[in-house]
């Protein structure tokens, strides 16, 4: 063996100091080239796929565990919500903490960390009815496994594309024993798909960079996203059981009605994705998912039929995608280079913890004491057909809570 001499060691020193100078023009350069294509970029949208597909299946399929849960008489509307808001919640708060971890330690190790509790998370739930436990396991434990996944693995795909950057997004947004399948699919395919979620661009070092926090286009973002979460889980969580006690489906209509949501929630991601790169732009896709999507969930409750419930479900689901997916797309082309993806989107995810933790209990307390009234008088006045009632009540009912309305202003 040859024996390296001491002497080497400045020279050594010397050849990393070479490196590390490289200026920043070269660098920003390499950043700047996307590839847009090629094996591994495909390969982190399939493993971003994965996680979103996961991630979002349980919580958007938290409808119908909703309607089982009460059933089993395990706690209020409002206390039973609380599980999927607890897990939707926590998801987003701990954003910025799984943004500066993947930054630190890389995002391939986050994101297994994330599968460990998630899937665990929902192992434990299926072997309890208790409501505190159901809350910590499909709750806490789930939310704190999905803000690991989801938030790096968001992130990722803007590193590899950009002519083809909203198509790559929304490729990648896609009972008991049913808790155990799926924590069992979640921990095989996101640890089949974690080895192939890399980075392109090299994290950055040092402290995060809030520099966005002093520029009025966050915050028109941030209000648009706060508000529109405060009411997407209502209609996730409430639709099954609207459709029980109202339309009087049994359980696997239900569920096929959350199918659709879900089918169409994967359709928008793909076509809105394609679309804002072709013909439309992203922020004008983005803004017409808004729309669309909050006119769908305030009109809902006019679905009379199993049919009209099911449309108005895909309806709400494909323009729901459409705006998460293409969301990350508009951040990074709002704030092009300004700071790390990571650390934006895990900023405003943590911003509107409130807006998830809040919406569907405070449904829930409203269909308690108000039932279905309470959500539908209001839209009596503007002269919405009552689907609790007889048509020859219809007019007595309108003026009724007309006037009940009117005294309230007054």
């Amino acid at each position: 063996m040859i024996a390296v001499p001491e002497s080497s060691a400045p020279v050594k020193e010397a050849v990393e100091t070479a490196l590390t100078s490289v200026p920043s023009t070269e660098v920003d350069e390499v950043i700047s080239d996307y590839p847009d294509g090629g094996l591994q970029a495909w390969l982190v949208v399939a493993g971003t796929f994965i996680a979103h597909f996961l991630v979002f299946g349980v919580i958007y399929s938290f409808g119908i565990y909703n309607s089982y849960y009460l059933n089993l008489g395990i706690g209020s509307a409002a206390a039973v919500s609380m599980i999927g808001s607890v897990g939707i919640a926590l998801m987003d708060l701990l954003c910025i903490s799984a943004s500066i971890l993947a930054e630190k330690f890389g995002f391939r190790q986050v994101i297994f960390l994330g599968t460990v509790f998630m899937s665990l998370g929902l192992f434990l739930s299926s072997f309890t009815t208790s409501l505190p436990l159901l809350i910590c396991s499909q709750g806490v434990m789930f939310g704190i496994g999905a803000s690991f996944i989801y938030l790096p693995a968001v992130s990722l795909p803007a590193q590899w594309f950009l002519k083809k950057r909203g198509l790559a997004m929304g490729i990648a947004r896609w009972p008991r024993w049913t808790l155990r399948v799926t924590a069992i699919i979640c921990l095989v395919l996101m640890s089949l798909f974690v080895p192939f979620m890399k980075t392109r661009i090299p994290p950055r070092k040092g402290k995060a960079d809030y520099t966005f926090l002093k520029k009025a286009s966050f915050y028109y973002l941030f209000f648009a996203c706060f508000f529109f979460t405060f009411s997407e889980y209502i209609s996730v969580d409430f639709i099954p059981l609207y459709a029980q006690m109202r339309l009087g489906l049994p359980l696997g209509d239900q569920a096929t009605i959350m199918s659709v949501y879900n089918g169409s929630n994967i359709a928008g991601r793909l076509l809105m994705g394609f679309l804002s790169d072709k013909y439309l732009g992203h922020l004008n896709s983005w803004v017409i998912c808004l729309w669309v999507t909050v006119i769908g969930v305030c009109t809902w409750l006019a679905a009379a039929s199993y049919v009209s419930l099911a449309v108005v479900s895909a309806v709400i689901g494909f323009f729901d995608g459409g705006f998460w997916c293409l969301f990350p797309v508009v951040v990074a082309k709002v704030f092009d280079g300004d700071s790390s993806l990571a650390t934006l989107l895990g900023t405003t995810y943590t911003l509107v913890t409130i807006a998830n933790l809040a919406g569907p209990p405070l449904s829930g307390l409203i269909l308690e004491n108000m039932a279905w009234i309470g959500w539908l008088s209001l839209l009596q006045d503007w002269h919405f057909w009552p689907l609790y009632q007889e048509p020859k009540d219809v007019f007595h009912t309108q003026k009724l809570y007309s006037q009940k309305f009117k005294s309230l202003v007054n």
